[in-house]
């Protein structure tokens, strides 16, 4: 006699839900009393769950806005460089690559893996704001307010 087949994917569906569930309450009972309402928790889990989602930045207008990559973005590569001239030049390069770096390599590792998480947050927080953003679009499209031209607020008193 065979025992009869469970489906993963609703194990994991039920397990998934048990866990959200679970955690709704715990955010709601620590200081975020608007999440116990379980509508607005999935709609917010929806939206972060995008941001987290986004492919290293891929389809975001934020950094777009910023400009040159190369002026905001912190570069975690070493480069040994030196003014001085060549024969100073050489010596000075090699007392960095063979004596200073192995010292100091566990220093700038952690320091890269810091840079390299913090930079994976600054993309979900540019996702974030693009989804808030669009959303108070949406928002003011619907309810039938004047565009802001030129990002000036309109702060004429409203009757």
């Amino acid at each position: 006699m065979s025992e009869p087949r469970v489906s993963t994917d609703a194990v994991m569906t039920e397990l998934q839900g048990r866990v959200r569930e679970r955690l709704r309450m715990q955010l709601a009972e620590r200081g975020a009393p608007d999440l116990a309402d379980p509508v607005l928790f999935a709609d917010v889990e929806a939206l972060l769950r995008r941001a987290v989602e986004t492919d290293g930045g891929a389809g975001l207008l934020l950094p777009e806005l910023l400009g040159d990559p190369a002026t905001w973005r912190i570069n975690t590569a070493m480069h040994y460089r030196s003014h001085r001239g060549l024969g100073a030049a050489s010596a000075v390069i090699f007392l960095k690559r063979r004596l200073l770096m192995p010292v100091l390599r566990w220093f700038f590792e952690y320091s890269r893996d810091n840079f390299e998480r913090q930079r994976r947050v600054n993309y979900v927080l540019f996702a974030c704001v693009q989804e808030l953003a669009l959303e108070i679009a949406r928002l003011r499209a619907e309810a039938g307010l004047p565009e802001r031209l030129n990002g000036v607020p309109d702060r004429a008193p409203r009757a």
